[in-house]
C-alpha cells in the first residue's frame, strides 16, 4: 500500500470534517447525519465527538444532537482581536457588509460583532 503524500494527522482531519459538518447546519445534528455526511463509522465519529466535547469544541444536547461549542467562539475572538486581523482583514469584511451595488450584505447572526 502506498503512503499518502500528506503531513495531515488522520484524527485531526476527521475532527475537522466533523466540525465542518456540524457548522453546515443551523440546527443541532444527529450522530447518524454526521456519520453519513463525513463517511465516518458511527463509533469513530462518536469517539472523536466525545473528545471534542471534552475540550469544548462541540456540545451535545439532551436529545443527543451535536452543535458547535463555545470554545470555538473563544478562539475565534482571539483571532478577531489580533491587530493584524483588525487592521488587515476586518476592513474588507466591513466593506462587503455595506455592499454599495445593492447586493445584500452580511445580516445574519454569524456576522462579525461590532
Amino acid at each position: 500500500m502506498a503512503a499518502k503524500a500528506t503531513s495531515s494527522i488522520q484524527v485531526i482531519t476527521r475532527a475537522s470534517r466533523l466540525l465542518d459538518a456540524i457548522a453546515a447546519d443551523d440546527d443541532p445534528v444527529s450522530l447518524k447525519t454526521l456519520s453519513d455526511s463525513t463517511r465516518l463509522h458511527p463509533s469513530t465519529a462518536f469517539r472523536i465527538l466525545a473528545s471534542l466535547i471534552e475540550h469544548g469544541f462541540v456540545e451535545r444536547s439532551s436529545a443527543g444532537r451535536y452543535r458547535l461549542g463555545v470554545r470555538l467562539l473563544q478562539l475565534g475572538s482571539r483571532v478577531y482581536n489580533r491587530p493584524d486581523f483588525r487592521n488587515g482583514v476586518r476592513p474588507s469584511i466591513e466593506r462587503r457588509r455595506e455592499q454599495p451595488n445593492g447586493e445584500p450584505g452580511i445580516t445574519h447572526s454569524r456576522a462579525i460583532p461590532q
